[in-house]
């Protein structure tokens, strides 16, 4: 199992150490970013929410016109035994369906390819989660817009994240920690992997088009529902957002976070930020609730 430490994959129906994976280089997935996928976190041994992960994937597989070779059962036993040959208690497992590889050279119609299907468990990727007193992360409004929904459909989770590279190497030059990104009407969508939630007194808002609808994104819904909030889809513009109580973003990888500075547009005032502490507890109470999540069987995969 060592060779396990810091990962496993399945290609081709095999089951192999992350470091060893590689995939047809011909392979669309790769060459043209013709691919849909969906990351799974695990923490403790539970992966979470996986039933509505597999729901998703095999939505943005319909979108996208691919069909995973795989039935739904087998994905379950491929996401079990991936983490629990990884013997990783903690990390995200990466579901993937791609276009494949063309059947030859003359074929280059996308329409009569196999479809193929990846998968790998990892360590966590490192990212700033913070609890409701610490430093949040520092934003910066791109001045790259998010791709249209009508070009690239975000409800469909996929890598062509040509904008979101951009609008990230431009964080990096400005030193902040991420980017937001609007649409071209100057309304805010998401950034870089993650959702994002705009509190202002008992309404919490979260940008409705052009962007994911991740599955953390909906736990958070639904907790501040049970909180008592009024949570509304709706377009989000900078004004609203400079006038915010509280701003947090959502992701699979690193769950609710902070944000403390909209850089130009808002910062967090001084006070504690109640409301996304709350979120934060309950999410990740959830994370280990059996109701949302389900526990790898590690000493099966031994």
């Amino acid at each position: 199992m060592d060779s396990m430490a810091n990962g496993c994959a399945y290609i081709g129906g095999q089951f192999m150490p992350t470091a060893d994976a590689a995939i047809p280089i011909t392979d669309w997935g790769f060459l043209r970013g013709d691919c849909v996928y969906d990351a799974i976190p695990f923490s403790a041994g539970r992966l979470f929410r996986l039933e509505d992960h597999l729901d998703r994937l095999r939505e943005s597989e319909r979108r996208w016109r691919l069909k995973c070779p795989l039935e739904r059962e087998d994905l379950r036993s491929v996401a079990h035994e991936c983490v629990g040959r990884s013997q990783l208690r903690h990390g995200l497992l990466m579901l993937i369906t791609t276009r494949g590889v063309p059947p030859s050279l003359e074929v280059r119609n996308p329409a009569l390819f196999q479809n193929r299907f990846y998968a790998f468990a990892q360590v966590l990727p490192s990212l700033k989660v913070t609890s409701g007193s610490a430093r949040g992360m520092s934003l910066l409004v791109s001045k790259v817009p998010r791709i249209p929904q009508e070009s690239v459909d975000s409800v469909a989770k996929n890598f062509q994240w040509g904008d979101f590279t951009q609008a990230r190497l431009e964080a990096h030059d400005e030193n902040v920690d991420n980017a937001l990104l609007l649409d071209t009407a100057g309304t805010l969508t998401e950034g870089p992997g993650f959702n994002v939630f705009v509190l202002k007194g008992n309404d919490l808002l979260t940008p409705k088009d052009h962007c994911l609808r991740g599955v953390t994104r909906d736990t958070v819904m639904d907790i501040a529902a049970e909180l008592g909030l009024r949570v509304q889809e709706k377009g989000v513009g900078l004004k609203a957002l400079s006038s915010a109580d509280e701003v947090f973003l959502s992701t699979s990888a690193g769950g609710v976070m902070l944000v403390d500075e909209v850089r130009g547009v808002w910062s967090r005032p001084k006070s504690e930020s109640p409301v996304y502490q709350m979120v934060f507890d309950a999410y990740w109470a959830r994370r280990m609730d059996p109701k949302y999540s389900e526990s790898i069987d590690y000493g099966a995969y031994l």
